[in-house]
């Protein structure tokens, strides 16, 4: 939740500057969540820093943003029908929609924040013997 709070105050004091710079650093922090969620997986106990999650999403982003911008607007008609319909489609739009910006996101990063073992520590090897 923090995350969020920063992100969308970064992105208001760039709205200040202009509309422009605003849009486009909304769509530059988007993956900072993804990020914070990927490196605190597996180590809950992690010293992950939110700031660091916005800079490497800002970092994720570069070259992507026209992309994501272009998943969002892919959504525009069923944004409508939800809407026409009082709200009542968006019980069904809304977890379809995340899933896709989560698939973006994997496409984008793959495992590069997941923290996996290293070669060093020792990985348990269980064996089956036949009868």
């Amino acid at each position: 939740m923090p995350i969020r709070i920063l992100t969308s105050l970064f992105t208001f004091l760039w709205a200040l500057l202009f509309i422009i710079p605003g849009i486009i650093k909304g769509y530059a922090y988007s993956q900072a969540s993804y990020i914070f969620k990927d490196l605190t997986d597996n180590d809950p106990q992690a010293d992950v820093s939110f700031l660091d999650c916005i800079t490497k999403s800002r970092e994720l982003m570069n070259g992507h943003k026209f992309r994501f911008f272009v998943l969002q607007l892919s959504f525009l008609g069923w944004d409508i029908l939800a809407g026409l319909s009082l709200g009542i489609g968006y019980f069904w739009l809304t977890p379809y929609k995340n899933a896709t910006y989560m698939a973006f996101y994997k496409d984008l990063a793959g495992d590069q924040f997941l923290q996996t073992t290293s070669a060093d520590e020792p990985t348990e090897e269980v064996t089956v013997e036949a009868i």
